[in-house]
């Protein structure tokens, strides 16, 4: 072989060396690139995840303190429609004064939402890898709405409920029971629904009639009606809360602090 030759051949192999040495270079590069970015989501991942389990353990506090509140309401409606089919009403308005000032009084579920929010500004539900977290997360958005719809239906039914109780309660003795009531926050729902005092001496209830009575606490007793609705699917979304939890802190449990 004469020298050109043995030139050419090793100019060609040089070529080609740093070719693949480029190429390799890229396509490393590319894939490191690519890992980053995985890594990146995976720990957004993980975070969003984080913050929900959070999120989770605050709703599950929140679902049961409404719970406990609406069923000690339920309680106060029982007895708010005994006095009326007493009628001792009429002569001592003191315990209807009573019930129906306690009846104002509501607990809604507040749902804390940081974590799920986030998820959706940062481009939803495709950074959650696990399918069945996925699906969990949209049954329990799903019966927030529920609840959210329920709690809206009561709220507009306490509107009404508290104009037309306005109408028939005399001002004297409802000033007596907002100046004396109890602000202190307690986790008593039975004295949180008694913070309004029993007037000792009130003084009549502005009725013309059974119906006007009837219809304040038909009013009354609707809207707590609606809180037997509320607590089905409270019930229901503590179960899918704890399968929830469960299964991020099962899965990610290494990596949530």
């Amino acid at each position: 072989m004469d020298k050109q030759s043995l030139v050419s051949s090793k100019n060609w192999k040089q070529y080609f060396a740093e070719f693949f040495m480029l190429f390799a270079a890229v396509t490393l590069g590319f894939f490191a690139e690519n890992l980053r970015e995985y890594q990146e989501e995976k720990n957004r991942e993980i975070q969003f995840l984080q913050n929900i389990h959070f999120d989770l353990l605050r709703d599950l506090k929140e679902a049961r303190t409404a719970i406990d509140f609406n069923i000690q309401k339920q309680k106060v409606g029982d007895s708010v429609v005994a006095e009326l089919a007493s009628g001792d009403y009429i002569s001592n308005p003191s315990n209807m004064y009573f019930y129906l000032k306690g009846l104002q009084l509501r607990k809604m579920f507040e749902h804390s939402s940081s974590g799920f929010e986030q998820l959706k500004n940062a481009g939803g539900l495709r950074l959650i890898e696990d399918k069945s977290i996925i699906q969990q997360i949209l049954l329990i958005e799903n019966r927030i709405a529920v609840v959210s719809r329920l709690q809206l239906s009561m709220d507009e039914n306490n509107f009404d409920y508290r104009q037309k109780l306005s109408r028939i309660t005399d001002a004297q003795t409802v000033h007596f029971m907002n100046k004396n009531q109890i602000l202190a926050i307690t986790a008593d729902h039975q004295k949180s629904l008694s913070r309004f005092p029993r007037p000792e001496k009130p003084r009549p209830l502005l009725i013309d009639s059974y119906k006007d009575i009837n219809e304040v606490v038909n009013l009354a007793i609707n809207s707590i009606n609606t809180t037997r609705y509320i607590n089905v699917h409270l019930d229901s979304l503590i179960g899918q809360m704890n399968k929830l939890d469960k299964e991020i802190v099962d899965k990610y449990m290494s990596k949530i602090d």
